[in-house]
């Protein structure tokens, strides 16, 4: 009996050291372990061990570089950097990997914990049909679709629907947030899609509509959060819903952010939700909001002049992409050009490190997505 407690706990203990050491290497290598034995294959997808590998990844996260169609959305190249490497060089050529995600998915619209959330649609006479499935580039394994969100036509019925993605620690769920715009009604309705669930979940509509700005949402501390305007007024707000009890609240930003330039937009940067526009063509601000609990949180990032960034005022959608450090990544391109150029601002001197040309695919836009390789 001593003996037999003395084997199992050699065997725990080296079950423990096996963990550790693997907890730290990359994916790609705990996939080709996990064929060593179903012990090993046990342990591997273990979830507790999935949570503990993904926490030592964030260590190392990565920068998804996007590549948009303007003509159609649902179009989409992406490619893989790490920060460190982007910031030396950041051109297609030097990208980690090239994402091929499954078909017939073609829009990606969030990435959270190695996850990514792809798009889907359908459309006939009588109705657009919605579906979204989870994808993990680095396992290579994709979910199965979600059920339909069905959206009937009718005489003058019109939708503009938007998608966020983000994740409730506490009950382990991830979730999409689709936001419907009925354009007949003046109304937005609000569906929510949980990891496993029969049907979306209709849980929230509001009157009068909420006319999102940028088209994705954005995920930070449970909640998913678009910028926009009321249907009955321009002021700009932010519209956040709230994962974890399914409620919703609008943020105020700052009354002398524009609301008629077309390059107002928002992202996450350094954990603060943030916003960015332009002065006249003439200043570049990027406005970031440390507590989303908390409008009052406001604060100016970045202001930096066109003349510093060596800007002419005939560009085409001047946004941020992402912060290393001190430095932040700014992209844009002139109307008559194929390529993008990258900016690499160093915030901390106020002046440009670098710039880089970007070439892309023509008639697309370069956008940005943070990513973590993890076993989820």
């Amino acid at each position: 009996m001593e003996m037999a407690n003395s084997s199992a706990t050699i065997l725990g203990d080296r079950d423990d050291l096996i963990l550790e050491i693997l907890s730290w290497l990359p994916v790609k290598s705990i996939m080709r372990f996990r064929c060593v034995s179903t012990t090993w294959n046990s342990l591997i997808f273990n979830p507790d061990f999935v949570k503990l590998h993904l926490k030592r990844s964030s260590r190392n996260s990565q920068i998804i570089l996007l590549e948009k169609k303007i003509e159609d959305r649902q179009c989409f190249s992406a490619v893989l950097h790490s920060l460190p490497c982007l910031i030396q060089n950041p051109t297609p050529s030097s990208a980690h990997s090239i994402l091929l995600c499954p078909k017939p998915y073609k829009y990606l619209f969030g990435s959270c914990n190695g996850l990514f959330s792809l798009h889907f649609s359908l459309s006939t006479y009588e109705c657009e049909e919605h579906l979204v499935c989870f994808f993990n580039p680095a396992t290579k394994i994709c979910s199965l679709p979600s059920p339909s969100l069905r959206l009937n036509y009718g005489i003058g019925v019109q939708y503009d629907i938007n998608f966020g993605f983000g994740y409730h620690d506490l009950r382990n769920s991830y979730k999409v947030v689709a936001m419907v715009l009925d354009w007949s009604t003046q109304q937005t309705s609000v569906w929510v899609y949980c990891r496993g669930d029969v049907r979306w979940r209709h849980t929230i509509m509001t009157s009068p509509a909420f006319l999102t700005i940028d088209s994705n949402g954005y995920f930070l501390n449970d909640t998913v959060n678009w910028l926009g305007h009321s249907s009955k007024e321009s002021k700009l707000q932010i519209f956040s819903y709230n994962l974890k009890n399914d409620t919703y609240g609008y943020l105020s930003v700052p009354e002398f952010v524009p609301t008629n330039s077309e390059f107002t937009s928002m992202g996450v940067l350094n954990g603060c939700l943030c916003v960015s526009f332009d002065q006249e063509r003439t200043v570049f601000v990027v406005l970031a909001l440390k507590d989303v609990g908390n409008e009052r949180c406001w604060s100016r990032l970045v202001s930096v002049s066109y003349e510093t960034l060596n800007i002419s005022p005939y560009y085409d959608y001047l946004r941020s992409l992402c912060m290393w450090g001190d430095l932040l990544l700014l992209t844009y391109s002139q109307l008559w050009d194929d390529y993008d150029i990258i900016i690499i601002f160093n915030l901390k001197e106020n002046k440009v490190q670098r710039t880089q040309t970007y070439c892309k695919h023509s008639s697309s836009r370069i956008f940005s997505c943070h990513y973590v390789p993890s076993l989820i």
